[in-house]
């Protein structure tokens, strides 16, 4: 992240989609982690090539679905 208006404008834009239920700044690489809720694998690939990749300051996406939730806390 090159500025402080360019983290703060990803952010800001970042945490008004509403598939987005989770948002973290992050200390390490990856600097940010996002939790999304979409129906399927085409809505979130949708969701990442139409709303995350292209936002200034997003140099990379790195994702990580999920295969089976075994416990969660409330």
């Amino acid at each position: 992240m090159s500025d402080l208006k360019t983290l703060e404008e990803l952010e800001k834009t970042i945490a008004a989609y509403d598939e987005v239920v989770e948002f973290r700044r992050l200390f390490a690489t990856p600097d940010h982690h996002l939790r999304v809720l979409v129906p399927d694998y085409a809505a979130y690939e949708a969701f990442q090539t139409g709303k995350i990749i292209g936002i200034s300051g997003v140099a990379r996406v790195i994702s990580q679905p999920t295969m089976k939730k075994i416990k969660m806390l409330d």
